[in-house]
């Protein structure tokens, strides 16, 4: 009866473990937009966004590629996964291809030279564009976070 009853606490202590942790491992969904068409007003709000050309222009199609825009409200460490097949069209991503940014969010936005958030970093403020950004990071753009 006296190991029934220690189980029993064990078992009820483990659920309730468990329980707290998926509570606290929840995140909110975030969500990626890899069809933003040209212009600085297509930019969801608290959203963060980039162009492949400046004046936040989505490039034109050359050598089977869609240099296009991508958008997102979360951070993201590799530029290179926004990649898909339409049709005839294969777009590239965004990894190094980047040459406009608006960042519609309330907060600083850190954008990086490598993936996971490494190398040369520029920085944003809450709510500003750049029709072109700086040359040292123009095309080089591989990831990027909130900072």
């Amino acid at each position: 009866m006296k190991l029934r009853r220690t189980v029993s606490r064990v078992a009820v202590g483990v659920v309730a473990l468990a329980g707290a942790v998926v509570a606290t491992t929840t995140t909110a969904n975030a969500s990626i937009l890899t069809d933003i068409q040209t212009g600085s007003g297509k930019c969801p709000a608290n959203w963060v966004c980039l162009w492949s050309e400046n004046n936040f222009v989505r490039g034109s199609p050359a050598g089977g590629y869609d240099f296009g825009a991508v958008g997102a409200n979360e951070n993201i460490s590799d530029m290179g996964k926004f990649k898909f097949e339409k049709d005839y069209w294969r777009w590239k991503g965004m990894q190094d291809s980047a040459s406009s940014v608006v960042n519609n969010t309330g907060s600083r936005i850190c954008f990086y030279e490598h993936n996971n958030y490494g190398g040369l970093e520029f920085r944003i403020g809450p709510g500003e564009q750049w029709a072109s950004v700086p040359s040292w990071i123009n095309d080089k753009i591989s990831s990027f976070k909130y900072c």
